[in-house]
């Protein structure tokens, strides 16, 4: 119950319209907690590279492409990867691959950022991989998950960019350019 103007209790506000809610959608049902779901999103942020965010996306996306739910796109999904599971329809692989496309290729510009130093850059990419490699392994995990995105959170800060893909690239790139170049004999931080 809530008050009117008067002051005296009045009727309860009657509940939200889930459909005008932006945010309701393949996402907020109860299949987006299910562990076939978890398990996609933990293998989809290993493929592609990116976070728990973006790879639901691209859930979402092929779900609304192939015209299914999100529970069964996410079975489609790590069908693709068990030798026993029969291959997804034709239909579902092609929308998988059209989200995937679309969230790798909806990348902004990064922003002007001072570029890290390489020692830096260089243990939290190994960071990344490490978890990247253990979440591929184990993509039903939700801790390692966790864990995984806030690596991709880092590496991203770190590099100015907003895609984790875009910002594993330039991470990449510069550690190859450093290697090239070779230290600068005072270059290399003590810790």
């Amino acid at each position: 119950m809530t008050s009117t103007d008067s002051g005296r209790p009045g009727p309860a506000p009657a509940p939200a319209d889930p459909s005008a809610d932006p945010s309701a959608g393949p996402l907020a049902d109860h299949a987006a907690d299910s562990p076939d779901v978890g398990r996609a999103t933990g293998t989809l942020m290993a493929l592609l590279p990116c976070d728990s965010r973006g790879a639901r996306r691209v859930l979402a996306e092929a779900a609304a492409l192939a015209g299914l739910t999100l529970a069964e796109t996410a079975l489609a999904v790590t069908a693709v990867l068990r030798d026993d599971a029969p291959r997804p329809p034709a239909v579902v692989e092609s929308a998988v691959r059209t989200a995937i496309d679309r969230a790798l290729t909806a990348a902004r510009a990064p922003s002007a950022v001072l570029l890290p130093n390489p020692y830096v850059l260089h243990r939290h990419l190994a960071r990344f991989r490490d978890l990247r490699r253990r979440t591929f392994a184990n993509a039903d995990d939700p801790g390692l998950r966790a864990r995984y995105d806030d690596a991709a959170y880092t590496l991203c800060v770190l590099l100015g960019h907003r895609s984790v893909h875009h910002a594993l690239t330039a991470a990449e790139h510069l550690i190859a350019a450093h290697r090239l170049t070779g230290p600068a004999p005072a270059a290399r931080p003590d810790s």
